[in-house]
């Protein structure tokens, strides 16, 4: 007898729309979603469409996540790897990361929400479900690249939806594969490491 088919858990808006209602009570309590004549236009970089979990989180709330668009263009403001690692942290520590530069070298969309770690929607290539990857990095104790979470994943642990227990980019088991196929589609196939100053 075939084993019963076990249900794949909600992705994209299904897994957002969820986290809306979770977030609504507590999390955010008075959304400014963004204008619709601006979302119907809305690109990532290189004119990427957005997934369908963004858009679903979008409509509701632009201000939680925290991720800078332009309104006359209508695109979100991006920049390179070694620019945000700049950015965030400061110009000594640029060289810290110098292996991740050639590893990551798509555009990168800082995630702003008020969170201790740097963190960065990285638009390399999407996964099966249009997401793409939410990334942190730390230099606490030297440099880690790490996470490679999908964004209606990782939107859903920081919103208290999916366990986040670690805080350390790992997810339950049912959806690490999704993890691992977006390390490998944009990296190569390490979810987490400490990269090497030499490029």
């Amino acid at each position: 007898m075939a084993a019963k088919k076990t249900d794949s858990p909600p992705r994209g808006a299904a897994l957002i729309k969820i986290v809306i209602e979770a977030a609504r009570e507590e999390d955010i309590t008075h959304p400014r979603p963004v204008p619709s004549a601006i979302l119907k236009r809305l690109t990532l970089p290189g004119s990427e469409p957005l997934s369908s979990g963004m858009r679903e989180l979008l409509a509701f709330d632009t201000s939680w996540v925290g991720m800078s668009y332009d309104d006359e263009d209508a695109a979100f403001e991006a920049l390179s790897l070694e620019e945000l690692v700049e950015q965030e942290f400061d110009k000594e520590t640029v060289p810290r990361f110098a292996e991740a530069y050639g590893i990551l070298d798509e555009d990168c969309i800082l995630i702003d929400n008020g969170s201790d770690s740097t963190q960065f929607l990285y638009v390399g290539t999407c996964d099966d479900a249009g997401e793409f990857p939410v990334i942190t990095l730390s230099d606490d104790d030297g440099p880690k690249v790490f996470g490679f979470v999908p964004f209606d994943i990782w939107v859903a642990q920081q919103l208290g939806v999916i366990p986040n227990d670690k805080g350390d980019g790992s997810v339950p088991p049912e959806y690490a594969p999704m993890v691992k196929d977006l390390a490998a589609k944009n990296g190569d196939g390490r979810s987490s490491f400490v990269p090497s100053t030499t490029p």
